[in-house]
């Protein structure tokens, strides 16, 4: 008597395995692209909690926090630092209403963001405070955390808080372990300059420095020795910034990113009143455009 026939052939095994792997082909890119899209909106919805605390800040202290690439004393203490300062402190334990956002730490004999100490004067300076941001909105890092060899920047800055955007890279990490972003680059619009001038950087009636961050940019990549961030090259092409462009004012690319474009021909600025922030994105790599995974994230339209 005959049996009936059970179970799968090889062929027929390889047949419906080829079929998965068909399907899975064509699930992947779309899955990844999810991801991606995800930790943009991440990105976008912590630039609009920094956006609440940037509005109170300047409620509070009648002006935003300023941007520029030194402190009142001429020590280097470049603009997202100084923001970082503003949305957390210093020291990531909030921000000290008596200071002057300087490297230094305040001017005078009392620190405002001094190291643990068991002592009153230490709690009392803590509830002095205030916490701009909610802790789940905050990744705090610092130049010794993000970055193999900052040098003579980090001389009096190295252990300064900097706020972190959501894209978390494994060689980054904070003196806990925590995984850690990219530095959350900040610049200040001066309201009493008119000018976005593209062509000209170092026009001084550009209502944005670009330098504000420049001591920051120049330290480069940290995983790629040899890369520069393409935010510090230039780029005298028409269309989107090129990274690692060999010629052009440097600080070209800045401007163009940053350019409304729904103002042209005239050449005005995004946010021309308030602030610009800018996220690295999912690449490490400050002004580069492109897919999810690679372009920056912006507080304006991009």
């Amino acid at each position: 008597m005959a049996h009936a026939k059970t179970g799968f052939t090889i062929i027929e095994l390889l047949t419906i395995m080829s079929i998965i792997v068909i399907i899975i082909s064509f699930l992947l890119p779309a899955v990844n692209m999810i991801n991606w899209y995800a930790k943009y909106t991440t990105q976008r919805n912590q630039f609009r909690n920094i956006d609440t605390c940037l509005q109170a800040f300047e409620i509070d202290y009648g002006e935003y926090p300023d941007s520029s690439a030194a402190d009142i004393t001429g020590e280097q203490y470049c603009g997202a630092m100084k923001f970082a300062e503003a949305m957390a402190g210093q020291d990531g334990l909030g921000f000290n209403p008596d200071s002057k956002l300087t490297a230094y730490d305040g001017a005078g004999p009392t620190k405002l963001y001094p190291p643990f100490t068991n002592t009153p004067g230490y709690y009392e300076n803590l509830k002095k405070r205030k916490e701009c941001m909610e802790a789940k909105d905050v990744q705090l890092g610092s130049l010794a955390n993000l970055y193999a060899n900052p040098g003579t920047f980090a001389t009096n800055t190295a252990g300064v808080a900097l706020l972190c955007d959501v894209y978390k890279r494994g060689e980054l990490r904070n003196s806990r372990g925590t995984k850690l972003g990219m530095p959350i680059l900040y610049y200040k619009a001066d309201t009493s300059k008119l000018l976005h001038d593209v062509n000209d950087p170092t026009n001084p009636d550009n209502i944005y420095n670009y330098l504000d961050n420049e001591e920051l940019l120049k330290l480069g990549v940290r995983w790629d020795i040899s890369a520069i961030h393409p935010l510090y090259q230039p780029n005298t092409g028409p269309g989107p910034p090129t990274p690692y462009a060999p010629t052009g004012p440097l600080g070209q690319t800045f401007y163009k990113m940053t350019r409304d474009k729904s103002a042209l021909p005239i050449q005005r600025p995004y946010n021309k009143n308030s602030y610009i922030l800018i996220s690295a994105g999912g690449d490490g790599l400050y002004g580069t455009g492109g897919t999810l995974r690679t372009k920056d994230v912006v507080n304006f339209s991009d």
